[in-house]
């Protein structure tokens, strides 16, 4: 099953019209960018001087049709899927656009999660930190979304042996920690410095490697 990670910025918190709204897969390799064209007319002062200047606009700017035909062009090949997102309010606004004006559309082949646990939340403020770029581009969907992402990556794919749910002794530890390492090399910029990762995870899966060989 796929995890995607969701980020969404609407207009203000009265109306809360969606401005945008950014989906990025746990190994980085499929993403959806879309804003809405036209945008709302009456977003907040923060919407307006914050959100509004980072938005990509051009193809990504689509009618609310379009919209809705994009997404389920997104979702609807990735199967089963799991999304996960840091407020409830983002799941209503995918619903939103995944329902569309018809809501003619079968149950969505998704479900989903939030994602406020542990460390989740101040791993995503650290990775801001260590990033200033990333950090001035904050509340654009798909930068926060990328942020949640690299934050549960480094929460739940440690380096004290346990990589998620599996362990050295787990069958499927090698695919676990595969799925790591293809994440570290989508993003260059977890929270862990990138090199640390890499060699820390090369390192282990050398020594699981050699230790199957001997056997």
């Amino acid at each position: 099953m796929i995890r995607l990670f969701l980020d969404t910025e609407w207009a203000n918190d009265a109306l809360r019209e969606l401005v945008s709204l950014a989906l990025i897969s746990e190994d980085g390799e499929h993403v959806f960018y879309a804003e809405r064209d036209p945008l709302p007319g009456m977003p907040s002062s923060f919407v307006r001087e914050s959100v509004y200047p980072l938005l990509d606009r051009g193809e990504a700017a689509m009618k609310d049709s379009a919209m809705t035909h994009a997404l389920r062009s997104f979702l609807e090949p990735l199967g089963d899927c799991e999304i996960f997102a840091d407020a409830l309010l983002d799941f209503s606004m995918l619903s939103r656009v995944w329902n569309g004006v018809d809501r003619t559309q079968p149950g969505p082949p998704f479900r989903t999660r939030l994602a406020r646990e542990g460390n989740l939340m101040p791993r995503v403020e650290r990775y801001f930190e260590l990033n200033p770029d990333q950090r001035a581009l904050r509340h654009h969907a798909l930068v926060d979304a990328m942020a949640l992402r690299s934050a549960w990556i480094v929460e739940y794919y440690g380096f004290d042996g346990v990589v998620g749910s599996a362990t050295s002794y787990d069958p499927h530890y090698d695919e676990w920690l595969l799925t790591k390492i293809r994440a570290a090399r989508a993003d260059p910029r977890p929270s862990i410095p990138h090199e640390i990762a890499m060699a820390t995870l090369m390192k282990r899966l050398e020594g699981m490697r050699a230790g199957k060989d001997d056997n």
